[in-house]
């Protein structure tokens, strides 16, 4: 009995291998059947916008696929079947894109056939162009320069040939230039020079018929020489009071351009005493003026203009006499107590309020022990001595106004 059943299970088993075995010869089959594909007639060069078809001659149906690949990345496509032909149809976002565009066709993940196709730029569809200029400000003459770009397009927005020509127009004052180029790495390029007289300067471009639009660069002059100063017043005193206006001839750079208008124009004057003081004043039509007052006393000055880094002017000398030629000085009879009075100016008129007065205050040895300020009103002036800061004894005052210096010994009380 147990022979026989042992006979049985080896039975089982062989008809179970042999069932295996049966199934796996018919997936070998199945795996390794081929299929031949025959490319049919191809246009491998073609312009932008135009239709894409690669046809096969094939018995395959299932699994066949077509890798299209172009710079702006990689697409699958399945095929159209039609009387055991397969057509694959490039999408308009493969068809409209010039460059290199290769293609691969794939069966049951293995590669039958490669290839490429050439998609060129078409601009008989049209042309736009982007266009460029900068700097928009250059200086007069022959260093400085703007440069202008243009990038032409197809209507599908490839960049045109190597080659592709390119006209500019270039308009100063009363003339225009055409000049052309040649496109070369997407852009077409020309430098456009400053002119000796300043200005604006208008520049377009034209390829196939399209146009740029029309950019301006302004020539603006350049820096300025050295010019000449004058002043204008109403008299030469000292009285603190009127105005003094300098003024610059018109201002102009080598090329005789007017500078422009805004230029910071700084006037500096020295006086006798070696201060300096200063205005400004910024030009119109290159003319810069600025305005300081009378000095209080007599004076020198020496006045020179600036615009920095650029140019100077001459110097000239201004020469103002003392409108005060005297005053008076009272006491009171401690002597704590001192006016200035009788301040007039050139005409016998009060002078302005506001003349400086110092008084300096000495010891009986000559040692400074303080200075007092004030100005004038009415044409006159007042100082007080308090007992609290100046004790009792002998004191040297020394009062200065517009220039005249009075000293007084006193006795305070």
């Amino acid at each position: 009995m147990a022979i026989q059943d042992s006979l049985k299970y080896c039975t089982y088993i062989v008809l179970i291998l042999t069932f295996l075995i049966g199934c796996r010869e018919s997936a070998t089959y199945v795996a390794t059947e081929k299929y031949s594909f025959e490319i049919l007639p191809l246009n491998t060069e073609v312009v932008a916008g135009d239709a894409i078809e690669i046809r096969f001659k094939t018995s395959a149906s299932a699994n066949l696929f077509l890798i299209i690949t172009n710079p702006f990345g990689n697409i699958l496509v399945k095929p159209t079947l039609e009387e055991e032909i397969a057509t694959f149809s490039f999408p308009k976002e493969i068809t409209q894109k010039s460059g290199l565009c290769q293609w691969t066709l794939v069966y049951n993940q293995e590669i039958q056939e490669k290839g490429a196709i050439s998609i060129y730029p078409n601009p008989k569809k049209g042309t736009t162009i982007e266009s460029y200029l900068g700097p928009r400000s250059i200086s007069a003459g022959s260093n400085d320069f703007s440069m202008f770009v243009v990038s032409p397009t197809d209507v599908y927005d490839n960049p045109l040939a190597d080659s592709t020509e390119i006209v500019n127009s270039i308009q100063f004052e009363n003339s225009i230039k055409k000049t052309s180029v040649q496109l070369k790495n997407l852009i077409g390029w020309k430098n456009i020079q400053s002119a000796e007289n300043s200005g604006r300067i208008l520049v377009t471009a034209s390829c196939n018929k399209a146009k740029s639009k029309e950019l301006t660069t302004i020539v603006y002059p350049a820096n300025a020489i050295d010019f000449g100063i004058a002043y204008t017043r109403n008299h030469q005193f000292a009285d603190g009071n009127q105005i003094i206006s300098f003024s610059t001839n018109v201002i102009k750079d080598k090329f005789r351009n007017i500078i422009s208008d805004g230029t910071l124009v700084t006037f500096a004057v020295t006086n006798r005493d070696g201060m300096l003081l200063q205005t400004t004043g910024t030009t119109i039509n290159g003319v810069a003026k600025a305005n300081l007052l009378h000095p209080t006393k007599e004076e020198d000055w020496e006045v020179t203009a600036y615009i920095n880094g650029a140019a100077k002017s001459d110097t000239i000398k201004v020469n103002f006499e003392s409108a005060i030629k005297n005053y008076d000085l009272s006491f009171s009879q401690d002597g704590r107590i001192v006016k200035v009075d009788a301040i007039v100016s050139f005409m016998g008129q009060w002078v302005p309020d506001g003349i400086p007065i110092t008084m300096e205050i000495k010891d009986e040895q000559g040692i400074l022990i303080d200075t007092k300020r004030t100005t004038s009103k009415f044409g006159k002036g007042e100082f007080t001595l308090a007992v609290d800061f100046y004790p009792n004894g002998k004191y040297q005052l020394h009062i200065r106004a517009a220039g005249i210096l009075k000293s007084k010994n006193v006795i305070l009380q």
